[in-house]
């Protein structure tokens, strides 16, 4: 799912205002990064996904 930017900026997959300073931050799903993990891929590191963070870190990602 996506969600609109303030201003028309375009959208982005989570947008987040902060309560101290009200300005919206967001975190998009690049969609051409996206890769499956297959069980030959097991017991090492792969990349599977990429983010465009803007003001939010991820510090936890659980792929379910």
């Amino acid at each position: 799912d996506s969600a609109p930017l303030k201003g028309g900026r375009g959208s982005a997959t989570m947008v987040q205002k902060c309560k101290l300073c009200s300005r919206e931050n967001s975190i998009d799903i690049l969609s051409q990064s996206i890769k499956p993990y297959n069980a030959e891929d097991s017991e090492k590191f792969k990349t599977i996904v990429e983010f465009e963070c803007r003001g939010l870190e991820p510090v936890d990602f659980q792929p379910q």
